[in-house]
């Protein structure tokens, strides 16, 4: 994949209504899609929420629910959600949706209704570069023993196992836990622990690649800056980490191999740089993707996509 010639599809003097235009043009999209794992669209009249609804439903059928959601974001319209509502100063490193779980999104589709005035570009990279780059001895060791991810819901940033499950049932978030494979375990405060391993990599069968698929980096406490560090110290005395990674067994991570990870990873970041009422088509299963930091009034939505695009 070549990332820095990925497809931009721009409108039609006399088809600028997304919803008929990928109705008219998807066969051909399509192959241009698989090939590169992403398309950007641009200059059509997706003005609002039901106009960006309505062009994803011209194509996929099964547009799914942010549950086991790990950064907070608001549902906006149907299955639309903001983007990731965190501080415009943090920039989010390069992942892949919801990989940290057993069930992750096919295809992402953002909406830019409102550009920043300045940075706000949504980065993606070729995770299957990302993967080839990481070195052999950190592959070797994150194949044999996988991730595991742990969170502590409702404590430090994390979101409540409310907002995350999407219930306010213990009955139920635990029959999901059970059903997913997900070791639990509630506190004296009526929190939530749970604890799940999951790969670091999966094949990609049309690329015939095996691709980077993991938020190990985004997990692990070394993820959390300083001043942060010391204001949930103050909070909460110890044992502050709202979540972590380690190795499958149980065993920590060594920092420096997110030191180099991450390297890898803005080594390989292209930033897409918004236009007003651009929307941008990602394969999750091939694309990674971030934000840079901003300033200024930013609104970008996101839809995601289980079916094949």
């Amino acid at each position: 994949m070549n990332l820095k010639n990925f497809k931009i599809v721009k409108s039609e003097k006399d088809n600028k209504n997304l919803k008929f235009f990928l109705k008219s043009n998807w066969s051909k999209l399509q192959k241009k899609y698989k090939k590169n794992g992403l398309l950007l669209f641009r200059g059509f009249d997706v003005n609002d929420l039901n106009d960006f609804n309505q062009a994803i439903k011209s194509i996929h059928k099964k547009v799914v629910n942010y549950t086991e959601g790990s950064t907070p974001r608001s549902k906006v319209k149907g299955k639309i959600y903001t983007s990731t509502e965190i501080s415009s100063k943090r920039q989010i490193p390069l992942h892949n949706e919801m990989s940290y779980t057993s069930q992750y999104p096919k295809n992402l589709w953002f909406y830019a209704h409102k550009v920043s005035s300045k940075g706000g570009y949504t980065t993606v990279a070729d995770s299957s570069k990302i993967y080839k780059q990481i070195p052999k001895e950190f592959k070797n060791k994150f194949e044999k023993k996988k991730v595991m991810y742990i969170r502590k819901y409702g404590i430090g940033f994390d979101l409540s196992w409310q907002k995350t499950f999407n219930t306010q049932s213990k009955i139920k978030v635990e029959e999901y836990c059970r059903k997913k494979k997900i070791k639990f375990s509630w506190t004296k405060k009526n929190n939530l622990v749970t604890w799940q391993v999951h790969r670091f990599s999966i094949y990609n069968k049309f690329l015939k690649k095996r691709i980077w698929f993991n938020q190990a980096h985004l997990f692990h406490h070394s993820n959390i800056d300083k001043k942060t560090k010391i204001l949930l110290k103050k909070i909460f005395k110890t044992n502050f980490y709202s979540r972590d990674s380690k190795f499958g067994d149980g065993s920590d991570i060594p920092k420096d191999y997110f030191v180099k990870i991450n390297r890898i990873l803005e080594k390989n970041s292209l930033n897409i740089k918004w236009k007003k009422n651009d929307i941008l088509l990602i394969n999750n299963l091939a694309i990674s993707h971030g934000r840079r930091k901003y300033s200024g009034d930013r609104k970008v939505y996101v839809a995601m996509t289980n079916d094949a695009a």
